[in-house]
């Protein structure tokens, strides 16, 4: 995985010095190439990474740099433990562990606090793991991929595509792709993928800024997006807060709060978390989506015999 080899990579850097590509590469079981593209993964961190040219030249990290425990503050301590939270969605266990303990190895050799974790809570499925594993390795040897796929409204569809980028949103992982049959750059729910397989065919398409891309795909996908109006008590407002972040408060009156929540239109998540909250929220508008919300609440109730009233 590339996050795993990029972890290591820097580790093994902060032992050894003036090590080559070619050993790099033989170590990690990747190209040269694929070592030269993480050393510039590794730099776009804040890792300090530099290069001596020769025979007995290679890579090293400044002397300099040094992660030390009493370096990093707790807030950044807590980014860590997130960013690792986030991928335990997407690898086993073992992966993980192994994560842990090299996060481990940096901060205690100065004396610092070990970092114990149960991510069993926030892990995808053993289906999406795997797909994610195959997906990095596609990206990173520039493979197209086919798949069969269902969307949210149930159409079907075999895309070959490109991947590109995979990555987490709106609690789920995603694929960002490039199809060539349509000229167009596409965003999959890797949930729904099906039959993921690796193709022969090898991409000589340079796409430039990927993330700038993937901005893009986002603020388009977000033209479709629906502006919900939620009042609540002004008990439950560490509650909003706590789900929707983002989003901001306005004060109704001394005892009722009103937030905008912006949701992808078609994803049926925002259904079943706005449902969560039971009688806590109201949902003003749009008048569609709220009849909407009627209907699937009516939809599960009709199983016990149960009318809702509206």
């Amino acid at each position: 995985m590339k996050t795993d080899r990029i972890l290591g990579i820097i580790i093994y850097l902060m032992n050894h010095d003036n090590v080559s590509a070619r050993y790099l590469a033989e170590r990690f079981h990747v190209s040269v190439r694929t070592i030269q593209r993480d050393m510039v993964s590794i730099s776009g961190i804040g890792v300090p990474i530099y290069a001596e040219n020769g025979k007995s030249g290679g890579y090293s990290i400044l002397p300099t740099y040094k992660i030390r425990n009493s370096e990093i503050r707790s807030d950044e301590q807590q980014m860590i433990i997130n960013a690792l939270e986030s991928l335990a969605t997407s690898y086993t266990n073992d992966t993980l562990k192994a994560l842990i303990e090299k996060y481990n190895m940096i901060v205690e050799k100065e004396g610092g606090q070990k970092v114990f974790w149960d991510f069993g809570v926030t892990k995808e499925n053993a289906g999406v793991q795997s797909k994610n594993q195959l997906l990095e390795y596609a990206i990173d040897c520039k493979k197209y991929v086919s798949f069969e796929y269902c969307n949210a409204d149930g159409k079907k569809s075999t895309p070959v595509v490109e991947p590109l980028a995979i990555h987490y949103k709106w609690y789920a992982w995603y694929l960002f792709a490039y199809s060539e049959d349509k000229k167009q750059y596409r965003t999959y729910k890797i949930a729904r993928i099906q039959k993921l397989k690796e193709t022969d065919r090898v991409s000589i398409i340079d796409h430039g800024d990927v993330k700038g891309l993937m901005k893009e795909a986002e603020q388009a996908y977000y033209g479709t997006s629906i502006s919900i109006e939620v009042r609540f008590a002004r008990e439950e407002t560490a509650l909003m807060e706590e789900y929707f972040p983002d989003c901001p408060i306005e004060q109704i009156s001394e005892t009722e709060r009103c937030m905008l929540i912006d949701v992808p239109a078609k994803e049926r998540l925002w259904k079943a978390l706005l449902l969560s909250f039971g009688n806590r929220v109201k949902i003003i508008g749009p008048e569609d989506y709220r009849k909407e919300l009627i209907q699937t609440a009516q939809n599960f109730l009709s199983n016990y015999d149960i009318q809702l009233s509206q």
